[in-house]
């Protein structure tokens, strides 16, 4: 007799999508026949977001017999230009590419530990088409439409492709006047975080909605030898590097199985803090397991 070992996440993935699809038709059905149930319908939604993630998270670390804990909805404040390289190819959005390493949406990946290569590519932030066409912009006056990132993303939606919700070249110009007023109060008033929470996912607990606002704040994952990877929230983070921030909010979505070993022997035995480098004892995904300090 054949026997079969059962993947629980695999399951949960699976199935989860018919049962999703069912609540979305269903909740946009509802709000656009009664208006007022926009608000409930939303909160219910972003606590099937919470419940998602906690349950992943759970099931993580118990299939893979993890000793660090592991919050889906982490926040923690980062220093921009540690975000040096990307999960993906380039910077526009995964709607351009065939395959994408974490396709969307994006809380379906909160909390995941995954292995493989996907942290081995060499393309740098500050490389990409998007980055410097913000650069060419702000730092040096050049028109939107001179850049390559402009012309590139028109190209995009001249063959079908809906890049950041626009579907023609107009809509895309107004985008960037968005962005023109985004950099523009970030200058002038600070960085303003999508979430006001504190960087633990029990927050969540009292407001599921605040699962959404952690889920739009810039999304990295951490490298297999603790690099903070981009995923998303370019715009954000191509304005806090060309402010030279501080300091930004960033959603820690996913983690590679070696970081996680790491996190799981320091979880395990304290004492191996004294034998990390220093680049890794300021780690944010460390905070949570850093010695507390005798009297």
């Amino acid at each position: 007799m054949n026997t079969h070992s059962v993947d629980p996440l695999g399951l949960l993935r699976s199935g989860v999508s018919l049962v999703e699809l069912a609540i979305r038709r269903f909740g946009n059905g509802m709000m656009a026949r009664y208006p007022a149930l926009e608000s409930p319908i939303l909160r219910l939604w972003c606590r099937y977001m919470s419940m998602y993630g906690a349950s992943q998270g759970r099931l993580t670390r118990l299939r893979g017999g993890h000793r660090a804990s592991i919050a889906p909805f982490s926040v923690a404040s980062v220093d921009p230009d540690r975000i040096e390289y990307l999960v993906e190819a380039d910077g526009y959005p995964n709607q351009i590419r065939d395959e994408s390493a974490f396709p969307p949406p994006k809380f379906k990946h909160a909390g995941r530990v995954v292995g493989g290569d996907w942290d081995a590519l060499d393309t740098r932030f500050v490389e990409t088409d998007v980055y410097r066409g913000f650069e060419a912009r702000f730092h040096r006056n050049v028109a939107w439409n001179e850049t390559e990132f402009y012309r590139q993303s028109v190209a995009y939606i001249e063959r079908g492709f809906e890049l950041w919700g626009c579907t023609s070249e107009r809509e895309f110009q107004r985008r960037c006047e968005f962005v023109e007023s985004l950099y523009d109060t970030i200058a002038n008033e600070g960085y303003r975080p999508q979430s006001a929470l504190a960087a633990t996912s029990d927050a969540l607990g009292d407001d599921p909605q605040a699962v959404e606002t952690v889920t739009d704040e810039i999304t990295v994952c951490v490298g297999r030898d603790g690099d903070l990877l981009f995923m998303d929230g370019r715009n954000r983070l191509s304005i806090a590097k060309l402010l030279a921030l501080d300091r930004v909010p960033v959603w820690i979505m996913a983690r590679h199985t070696d970081w996680q070993r790491t996190r799981d022997r320091l979880a395990a035995d304290p004492s191996r803090w004294r034998a990390l480098p220093e680049r890794l004892r300021q780690h944010p995904d460390l905070a949570d397991l850093r010695p507390v300090a005798g009297p």
